[in-house]
C-alpha cells in the first residue's frame, strides 16, 4: 500500500498547526467525495479506487489519534453505507481495505466495546456479500479473527454482524465440521425472519430488514443438511404447522403488502423463491409447496411478469432471478411434470430460431448426449466435450453454450433434455451448491427417468438427496482435472456406448452406428424370469425364494445367485466370487466402504477375471455396479438394526476387507 508521506513536523514547528487542519480539511473532503461518487455506467471504477486509496491513506496514519477520532467515526460509517453498494466492493478490495479492517479490528479487540466496533464489523459483513470478498476475507483467515474478536465483545448486535459474517464465508465442509456453530447461526438467522415477518408494515427486526437474513439463508441451504435442520430442527418458535408453511405464508403475505417501489420488494421475493425452490428439490416436502394454490397462483404471476432488474446491482451466483426460481418450484410441484422450465412464452415460441439452437438430433437423428455441468467447472467441461466430440459420427452433443445462444435459456435446457438419450451430469461441490444444477438433475432423472452417467470430479461427496440416485449408478471419477484421465474417458465413451446401443460394440471413432437401436421392454417384478449367462440354468420367480422376507445372514449359495440376477449384475463377477452364503456377501461389502477402496478391489479382481477368462476384460462399470448394488444392500442392514453374528472366512477377506459397519457413499 502506498501511504501518503507528510512533511515532519520538525521541519517547521511554527506551521505544525496549520498542517494538521490541512490534513484534517482534506480529509473531510475526500470524505465528502466518496459519499457522493455515483455508481459508473461503464465499469469504470478508477475514480473510486483512486479516492479510496487517498482516504486509506489518511486514515492509515490517524486511525489511532484522539484528535480524529470523530472523522474515523465518520469514515467508517460512510464505508458502511458505500460497501452496502456490493457491485463497490471490489474497489474496496483493490484498495487493500480488507485487510486493513481486519488490523483495526484487532487494534480495538482487547480494548473496552468502541463505538467503531459495530461500523468496522458491519464493512467487513458486506465485503463478504460479495463472492470476491469471500475469497478475499477466506484467504486473510477472518473467520477466526471474528471468533477472537467476539471473545472481548458480547454486544449481542455485533454478534449477529459476525455470526452472518462468519455463516456467508463458511465452506460445506466447516459446515458439517462445525455443526454446533452453524445451527446456531440458522437459529439466529431463522428468528430474525420470524419476527421481521411479523412487523407487516416495514418487515423490520433489531434493525435487520428481512432480506438481509434471507440472502444469508440462500447461501447456505445450498447444502442439504442446512434446509433439513431449517425445516425440521431449529430451535425457533414459529406460529405456523410448519416451517415450510411459514415460507409459503411469508412469501405471500410480502408480496401482497409491499409496494412495488419498495426498493427491497425484489431481493426480499427472489430469496424467499430462491429457498422454495430448494424446498421443492426435496420429495419429503414437495408435498406441502403442491397443497398451496394460493402459492401456485403467484408463482404463475410472477414467472411472467416483467421485472426491471437495476444493471448496477450486484447480485450473488447462488441466487437466481426470480423468474427462473418460479419457473423451478412450478416443474418440481406441478403434479402432470409439464412445469414451466419446459414452456416457452408465447413471444419466445414465435422467435426464428437458428441452426445453432436446433437440436441434433432432429437434424440427422443420431442420439444425442446433454451434459449437465456448473458454469465453475468449464475447463473439465471443455476438455469433455472435445473428447466426446471426437465420436461426432456416433452421437450428436448438447451443450448450453452451443445451444442456447438466443431465445429462452431454460425452455432451451428443458428441450435439451428432453430430447437427449442420456444425460452426463459433472458433478462437484459447485453442482451441488447450484440450484439450476440441482433442477436439470431433478427434471431428467426423476420426471423425465432419463439414463444419467454421474461423472465425478476430484474427491466432491454428492450430498444425500443426490447420493441415495447415483450410489447405483455406473459412473466415472476424474481427478485430474487439468488434463482429464485418457483410461477414464475411455471407460465413459464405453458407458456411452452401452446405453445407446444394448451391448458394447466396441466401434472406432470413424464407423457408423448401428442403424436402428434396440428396444428396451420393462418386465414387472412378478411377471420376470430370472436366468444368469446360461439358458439351462433359469430360476423361475415362481420358484425363487421372496429375498425381502430372508435375513441376508440366512441366504445360501442360490440365494446370492438369485441375488445377483435380480439386480442384474454381469453373472461373470458372481463366478468369479462364488460367494457360498449371504454372510460372506456382507462381509465383502465391509470391503468397499468408499470409492478408493472400491478402485482397489477393482484392480485385483480385474486381474484374476482376465486370467479366468482367459484375457477378458472385466469393465469398470460393470464392477462399480455390484460394488455400489452391494454398498446399498450393507447400509439397508445397518438402517434397519440387522446386525451381522456370523463371520465367515472366504477368499474376499485375505485381500483385507474392513469390517466396519460405516456406510458412507461418496
Amino acid at each position: 500500500m502506498n501511504k501518503l508521506i507528510l512533511p515532519p513536523d520538525a521541519e517547521n514547528n511554527n506551521n505544525s498547526t496549520t498542517k494538521e487542519v490541512d490534513n484534517r480539511e482534506e480529509f473531510s473532503s475526500l470524505l465528502k467525495k466518496i459519499e457522493h461518487l455515483k455508481i459508473p455506467n461503464n465499469d469504470d471504477f478508477q475514480e473510486h479506487e483512486n479516492t479510496l486509496q487517498l482516504l486509506l491513506n489518511y486514515a492509515s496514519i490517524h486511525f489511532e489519534s484522539p484528535k480524529y477520532s470523530q472523522l474515523m467515526q465518520s469514515m467508517l460509517l460512510i464505508l458502511v453505507n458505500y460497501s452496502n453498494k456490493t457491485v463497490l466492493v471490489p474497489c474496496l478490495i483493490k484498495t487493500d481495505y480488507p485487510s486493513v479492517l481486519l488490523t483495526w479490528l484487532n487494534l480495538i479487540s482487547n480494548r473496552e466495546l468502541s463505538r467503531d466496533a459495530d461500523r468496522l464489523v458491519g464493512v467487513i459483513y458486506n465485503i463478504s456479500r460479495h463472492e470476491n470478498g469471500i475469497q478475499v476475507l477466506n484467504s486473510l483467515d477472518t473467520t477466526n479473527k471474528l471468533k477472537e474478536f467476539q471473545k472481548h465483545h458480547q454486544n449481542s448486535d455485533i454478534n449477529i454482524l459476525c455470526m452472518m459474517t462468519m455463516a456467508l464465508l463458511s465452506t460445506p465442509e466447516q459446515i458439517k465440521n462445525d455443526r454446533r456453530r452453524m445451527n446456531n447461526i440458522l437459529d439466529q438467522l431463522l428468528e430474525i425472519i420470524v419476527n421481521a415477518s411479523k412487523q407487516s408494515i416495514d418487515y423490520i427486526c433489531r434493525g435487520w430488514h428481512i432480506s438481509e437474513p434471507l440472502i444469508v439463508l440462500v447461501r447456505l441451504i445450498c447444502y442439504d443438511r442446512t434446509l433439513d435442520y431449517v425445516l425440521q430442527h431449529a430451535q425457533v418458535e414459529i406460529d405456523t404447522s410448519s416451517t415450510v408453511k411459514f415460507l409459503i405464508d411469508t412469501l405471500l403475505d410480502f408480496y401482497k403488502n409491499v409496494h412495488e417501489d419498495n426498493p427491497f420488494k425484489l431481493s426480499t421475493c427472489t430469496a424467499l423463491c430462491n429457498i422454495l425452490w430448494s424446498v421443492s428439490l426435496r420429495p419429503q416436502y414437495k408435498e406441502e409447496l403442491q397443497e398451496s394454490k394460493e402459492l401456485k397462483i403467484l408463482l404463475e404471476k410472477i414467472a411472467i411478469e416483467k421485472v426491471v432488474i437495476n444493471p448496477t446491482q450486484y447480485v450473488p451466483t447462488y441466487i437466481e432471478n426470480i423468474q427462473k426460481a418460479t419457473d423451478g418450484i412450478l416443474c418440481n410441484i406441478n403434479n402432470d411434470n409439464q412445469g414451466t422450465i419446459s414452456n416457452i412464452t408465447e413471444n419466445e415460441r414465435h422467435k426464428p430460431i437458428d441452426d445453432a439452437t436446433i437440436p441434433s438430433k432432429m437434424i440427422d437423428n443420431k442420439p444425442l448426449i446433454m451434459i449437465s455441468y456448473a458454469h465453475g467447472d468449464n475447463n473439465v467441461c471443455s476438455q469433455l466435450y472435445d473428447e466426446l466430440n471426437k465420436y461426432n459420427r456416433q452421437f450428436d452433443i448438447w451443450i448450453d453454450w452451443k445451444n442456447s445462444k438466443t431465445g429462452y435459456l431454460w425452455g432451451k435446457i428443458a428441450d435439451g433434455i428432453a430430447d437427449a438419450t442420456i444425460i452426463l451430469c459433472l458433478l462437484s461441490n459447485k453442482y451441488y451448491e447450484s440450484k439450476s444444477c440441482q433442477q436439470e438433475f431433478v427434471y431428467a432423472h426423476d420426471h423425465l427417468k432419463k439414463p444419467i452417467i454421474p461423472i465425478f470430479i476430484l474427491n466432491d461427496k454428492p450430498p444425500g438427496w443426490l447420493a441415495i440416485h447415483t450410489c447405483i449408478m455406473k459412473y466415472v471419477r476424474f481427478r485430474n482435472v487439468n488434463q482429464l484421465e485418457q483410461e477414464k474417458l475411455k471407460d465413459l465413451v464405453e458407458m456411452i456406448e452401452e446405453n445407446l446401443f444394448g451391448t458394447n460394440p466396441k466401434i472406432d471413432q470413424g464407423s457408423q452406428p448401428p442403424t436402428s437401436l434396440p428396444v428396451h421392454h420393462e418386465i414387472l417384478p412378478n411377471q420376470q424370469t430370472l436366468c444368469d449367462m446360461k439358458g439351462d440354468e433359469k430360476i423361475n420367480s415362481s420358484t425363487g425364494t421372496d429375498l425381502s422376507r430372508k435375513a441376508v445372514e440366512q441366504w445360501d449359495k442360490n440365494d446370492v445367485k438369485q441375488w445377483f440376477q435380480e439386480k442384474n449384475i454381469s453373472m461373470d463377477i458372481w463366478k468369479l466370487y462364488q460367494f457360498e452364503n449371504g454372510g460372506e456377501l456382507l462381509s465383502y461389502a465391509s470391503s468397499l466402504s468408499n470409492d478408493e477402496k472400491i478402485e482397489t478391489q477393482q484392480q485385483i479382481y480385474s486381474d484374476e477375471f482376465a486370467e479366468m477368462n482367459k484375457g477378458k476384460r472385466l469393465l469398470p462399470h460393470q464392477f462399480i455396479t455390484f460394488a455400489y448394488v452391494l454398498r446399498k444392500l450393507n447400509c439397508e442392514q445397518v438402517a434397519n438394526g440387522t446386525k451381522q453374528t456370523t463371520n465367515f472366512p472366504s477368499k474376499q477377506q485375505s485381500v483385507g476387507s474392513n469390517k466396519s459397519q460405516t456406510c458412507e457413499i461418496s
